[in-house]
């Protein structure tokens, strides 16, 4: 099963903000359904600190994961994903990192990132 079946269609909006411009889904084993985002949905890609840069770009390899992590983030308090943890969530990226051939050292750096960064970003923390 290909577990990213659409093509990413993003459209710049303003600064660091981007739109989803045709229906983008996921499929996750970790929560064993498919995520799907939705047309409008707004994402900054990945968040990644300045002092990062060198080694994490905004875009690249990980966009899709990031941008899968972003909408979870976002929806977990919501209908689709009440049960949806920030450690869920993490590990979703985590585990969409690996599917799309992210490197292993750099998949982790991300996903760690993520876990101590991220708090604040999450709707239920």
């Amino acid at each position: 099963m290909e577990r990213f079946p659409d093509e990413l269609v993003l459209r710049k909006l303003n600064g660091k903000k981007w739109e989803v411009v045709e229906r983008f889904r996921y499929h996750s084993t970790r929560l064993g359904k498919w995520i799907t985002v939705p047309v409008g949905f707004e994402t900054d890609l990945a968040s990644v600190p300045w002092f990062a840069r060198w080694y994490v770009s905004r875009d690249g390899d990980h966009t899709k994961p990031a941008l899968v992590h972003d909408f979870l983030y976002v929806k977990a308090s919501e209908e689709e994903f009440p049960d949806v943890t920030r450690k869920d969530a993490d590990a979703v990226f985590l585990e969409a990192l690996k599917r799309r051939g992210v490197r292993e050292a750099k998949r982790l750096v991300m996903w760690a990132a993520v876990r101590i960064g991220g708090g604040r970003s999450f709707r239920n923390a």
